[in-house]
């Protein structure tokens, strides 16, 4: 897949409803689509751009701020193109271009494409995975880490990538899936807990409708393989409740109870009957 650099004069070019609300869309995992007036070289369409933000006073040096794949290419020359972008970083915080010279020793004015060497992409994302980290969610990587071919898009749940309602979510159920039972801390050990997803209860809200979330009652803690096979329910997702039946009903749940030292699936509700005969199997075995 072919790259290029464009450069965004943000003194000169305002964005629809500003930069800011542009950062903020993307900033869950989605996208922005914006047209961008080119001169001379037309980027095909499925081509990767790397934003260049042109230095602004008080808001850091010129340097490279966002990343995207154009979505259609201009039938004219004089034509705008489309790019779908999904990262762009807050008015300050570009990569400086002092740190590219070793890789782009140029880069395009105000308006230009220039096309970047193939030999240089891949220094060009170690640069940016450096200089970004590897961001919150590890399954997801970051935009432009990654050739974008080697990267599926597919539709998520807004829900379940708003970061305040997870960071609530969790507060208040704790970092422990709700069908398998499973802690990632105790069983890979510390620094794991940024695993554990959450899983949106109510499906298909409509947020037009007046639907405000409550992170308490509309999400639940599922670790990523238990989250995936929740939405392997279409259209509408399974339930950690059912997700659990499906652990009980596997071929491997008793071999799975006896390591656990349970005859329930970890993190189901046991009743009381239920507690009651998990005792009194346990001393018919000789184990209390």
């Amino acid at each position: 897949m072919p790259s290029v650099l464009l450069t965004w004069a943000a003194d000169r070019e305002s964005w629809p409803d500003g930069y800011g609300p542009a950062v903020g869309a993307v900033a869950g995992g989605g996208s922005f689509r914006r047209s961008i007036p080119l001169t001379g070289f037309q980027p095909a369409s499925g081509t990767e751009v790397w934003l260049v933000l042109g230095g602004i006073s008080g808001q850091g040096p010129r340097g490279l701020a966002g990343h995207g794949v154009v979505a259609a290419p201009s039938g004219r020359d004089t034509d705008p193109v489309i790019v779908d972008f999904d990262l762009l970083l807050p008015l300050g915080e570009q990569l400086p271009e002092s740190h590219l010279a070793d890789i782009l020793p140029a880069l395009p004015l105000p308006g230009e494409v220039l096309p970047i060497p193939a030999a240089a992409v891949p220094a060009l994302r170690r640069l940016w995975s450096g200089y970004l980290g590897a961001g919150a969610d590890p399954l997801s990587p970051v935009p432009g880490t990654l050739d974008p071919g080697a990267v599926g898009l597919r539709p998520v749940n807004d829900y379940e990538h708003d970061a305040e309602a997870r960071r609530l979510c969790l507060a208040f159920f704790g970092t422990v899936c709700a069908a398998c039972g499973l802690v990632p801390a105790q069983r890979y050990g510390p620094g794991t807990e940024a695993l554990m997803q959450v899983h949106h209860l109510v499906p298909g809200p409509d947020p037009a409708a007046g639907y405000v979330l409550d992170p308490v009652s509309d999400l639940v803690p599922l670790c990523p393989t238990c989250h995936a096979v929740a939405h392997t329910g279409v259209p509408v997702p399974f339930t950690p409740a059912e997700v659990r039946g499906m652990l009980a009903s596997a071929p491997d749940a008793a071999g799975r109870a006896g390591q656990s030292g349970a005859g329930v699936v970890l993190g189901s509700v046991v009743t009381a009957a239920q507690q009651q005969a998990l005792e009194d199997a346990a001393r018919l075995r000789g184990l209390r």
